[in-house]
């Protein structure tokens, strides 16, 4: 039985979102048109090829999406879920992944269509506790994170909670039930004040669990994370501390030549972990498989070098797996679509063929688009995003809890005028 989810979208949204998609549509239509004139005036495969530079990586995502705008409800969601391992040792993470097409009317920016925002849960595999950082805004999750230990797995937490929409916003909230809260999360009660004021519309929309995503897809993004994680701990371990070292070229006689290798290739390292933590990993491959062609080829490696190419190449391997596995999707979606469409991936989801063509699309958007730290890592996002995560985290919710009491001062005002004006237009008529 396929997994099902909760999502929740304020109906203002909704009301926007139906308002624009005429509107959209017909923007839409006219760039598909001028899209496709452009490309049949081309002369000869250089002004093609200029022509798709132009039109920039987004292309397949807009176009996929503005296919299946122009057929769908509003704010329709797939949701897809990544499983990858935690920071520390015994802990893995999942992100909740909604993919959804709108028409960004409710921003009067035709920037892009649809959109995909993200929940990110951390298991601990000794206690099996969950806990859940939401996205405030702009993909920028929460400082404090969600205490899901009523929660015995990831399946239960998509059946039994809500997921909340916020696309003006980019954000994605994880709403808990009262009945499963706990007594300490008096952060998820003021959330509950401020969504108690709106008028929420719930849909239940598909869910490819992990379990699929490895399985059906062979998408192995475990595998890639984990290749990140682990060469990460093994450059520490290698780098040590300044007396350990000093300690080593006394004890072991280490040649000054030799010790002047290893610190340039950990420095070398060190560099390529920032690229694999922040550059999207489509931008990755040739850096990547730069690097390790330089080590492996070496005729006399030292031996930190020997320790790191076995990482390397585990790198390599998982990180050309889950592109070429992405781009594979995204081409048979295209050229493949009624075998595509009818494959047992999609068994038992409720997707039309367009849906699942703007999936196969999304699949690969993301890996163009998004960083590892992004996806689901935010404590190693760059020092402007902990910024904007620092800031998005402390005004969020103040602000939407301003916004709401002056909502609520408002409806009470009225009301009060309301009742004022009834004595007076009683008498009035008294005294006709």
């Amino acid at each position: 039985m396929i997994l099902k989810a909760r999502l929740k979208i304020d109906r203002h949204w909704l009301d926007k979102e139906r308002m624009s998609m005429a509107k959209l549509m017909q923007d839409y239509k006219e760039w598909e048109l001028t899209t496709l004139k452009k490309a049949k005036e081309a002369k000869d495969m250089e002004s093609l090829r200029k022509l798709f530079y132009e039109l920039g990586d987004r292309w397949e995502w807009d176009q996929a999406t503005g296919a299946w705008l122009s057929k769908s409800e509003p704010l329709d969601t797939i949701c897809l879920v990544l499983r990858m391992p935690g920071l520390d040792i015994g802990k893995e993470r999942y992100v909740i992944y909604a993919i959804m097409a709108y028409s960004k009317g409710v921003t009067a920016t035709f920037d892009h269509l649809g959109d995909k925002e993200r929940v990110i849960l951390e298991r601990d595999v000794e206690t099996g506790k969950f806990i859940a950082w939401s996205t405030t805004g702009h993909g920028m999750v929460e400082l404090k994170p969600l205490k899901l230990y009523d929660f015995k797995s990831i399946e239960e937490i998509i059946k039994k909670c809500f997921l909340i929409a916020q696309p003006g916003d980019h954000a994605l909230r994880i709403e808990v039930p009262p009945g499963f809260r706990g007594s300490d999360d008096f952060h998820e009660t003021l959330w509950t004040i401020v969504n108690g004021l709106k008028e929420f519309e719930v849909k239940k929309v598909d869910v490819l669990n992990a379990p699929d995503v490895e399985s059906r897809l062979d998408f192995q993004f475990y595998r890639y994370a984990n290749a990140v994680i682990s060469l990460e701990r093994k450059w520490r371990q290698l780098s040590g501390t300044l007396t350990a070292k000093a300690r080593e070229i006394v004890l072991d006689k280490i040649p000054q030549d030799i010790e002047k290798i290893n610190k340039q290739t950990l420095r070398r390292i060190e560099g390529l972990l920032h690229i694999l933590w922040f550059w999207p990993p489509f931008h990755q491959q040739d850096i990547v498989r730069m690097v390790y062609k330089e080590l492996s080829e070496l005729p006399n490696p030292t031996s930190v070098q020997k320790e790191l190419i076995p990482y390397l190449g585990e790198l390599l391997y998982s990180l050309n797996n889950i592109i070429e596995k992405a781009q594979y999707i995204k081409w048979r979606s295209v050229m493949d679509k009624k075998r595509f469409s009818s494959s047992d991936i999609f068994e038992g989801l409720e997707l039309d063929d367009v849906a699942k063509a703007a999936f196969a699309v999304a699949l690969d958007d993301m890996l163009r688009e998004h960083t590892l730290a992004y996806i689901g890592y935010p404590e190693r996002a760059t020092w402007k995003n902990k910024i904007f995560r620092t800031v998005f985290g402390l005004l969020v919710l103040p602000v939407r809890l301003a916004y709401s009491f002056m909502i609520s001062l408002r409806s009470f005002l009225l009301k009060l005028q309301g009742l004022r004006n009834v004595p007076t237009e009683a008498q009035n008529e008294t005294d006709n």
